[in-house]
């Protein structure tokens, strides 16, 4: 090893020492300083942290959008905050507390809540109308495909027999006996808006019958009340050999008196023959 290799090495080890020595020094008046507080290091522990008190002003309900009026209020009310609440929609209606929040508006004082009676839909803004459903037409359809078309935009789907004189039942059935019978009728007009869901009935015939022209018609005539048989003749009805417009006598003069030259008229006479005799 040529000498400034040795000598850059002395300086090495002699800078670690010094290191070393400086680190074990700072431990020892470390030490030295803990033991010197005596009694006094206890109230030190014991002396209070300062305490800082925030005071805010009263922060926003939060959304409560989807959430019902009654329950908007109760939030708004805990927050110190005014609240006023409208009709959502195109009407002018007062809204109840059971209706839904759609819109809100908040500020650092007031909140307006923008609402819609409970189930129905939100408009697409403040003040739009109710984009209420439509009825769809499924005239044609059998009954398991017009509960599946009608999905949750109606209440109850029932079947009913389209001919007054056939029975059928079912409600909100996709695979029972009526499944493929054939929708004839709806009780909801198509295209009319279903508000709340309203209950639709069906009048359907089995899937190879023919649909009646009208409701209230029967398969078989002759099952309906009013039915009359076409070669039926009414006795009371037309002329009788006894309904001559008299009970068997007669009114006019002429049955109680002889013409100019004696006898009685044609008709008969009541009394006997007037002087003069009867021919």
């Amino acid at each position: 090893m040529n000498q400034g290799g040795i000598t850059a090495l002395a300086m090495n080890r002699g800078e670690k020492g010094w290191f070393s020595g400086t680190a074990i020094l700072a431990v020892v008046l470390l030490l030295l300083l803990l033991g010197s507080c005596g009694d006094d290091c206890d109230d030190v522990a014991s002396i209070p942290k300062a305490t800082v008190t925030v005071t805010t002003t009263p922060s926003p309900a939060g959304s409560q959008v989807g959430k019902s009026v009654e329950s908007a209020l109760k939030r708004v009310e805990q927050t110190g905050l005014s609240v006023v609440v409208h009709d959502a929609s195109d009407g002018d209606q007062n809204p109840g507390r059971d209706w839904t929040v759609c819109f809100e508006k908040a500020t650092l004082s007031k909140v307006d809540f923008a609402a819609v009676p409970d189930g129905a839909p939100c408009p697409q803004k403040d003040g739009q109308r109710i984009p209420w459903p439509r009825m769809p037409n499924v005239k044609g359809a059998t009954y398991a495909e017009a509960v599946e078309k009608l999905g949750g935009a109606v209440g109850e789907v029932a079947i009913e027999a389209a001919y007054e004189d056939e029975v059928a039942h079912d409600t909100n059935n996709e695979v029972g006996g009526y499944a493929n019978w054939k929708v004839c009728f709806q009780s909801v007009k198509a295209g009319a808006p279903l508000e709340y869901a309203p209950d639709v009935t069906l009048h359907a015939v089995e899937d190879s019958e023919a649909c009646p022209s009208s409701k209230g018609l029967y398969k078989d005539p002759t099952n309906d009340p009013d039915y009359v048989d076409p070669d039926y003749v009414d006795p009371d009805d037309g002329w009788s050999e006894d309904d001559d417009g008299s009970d068997g006598s007669s009114s006019s003069e002429e049955d109680y008196y002889p013409g100019e030259k004696g006898g009685c008229p044609p008709g008969g006479c009541y009394n006997p023959c007037p002087p003069g005799g009867c021919r």
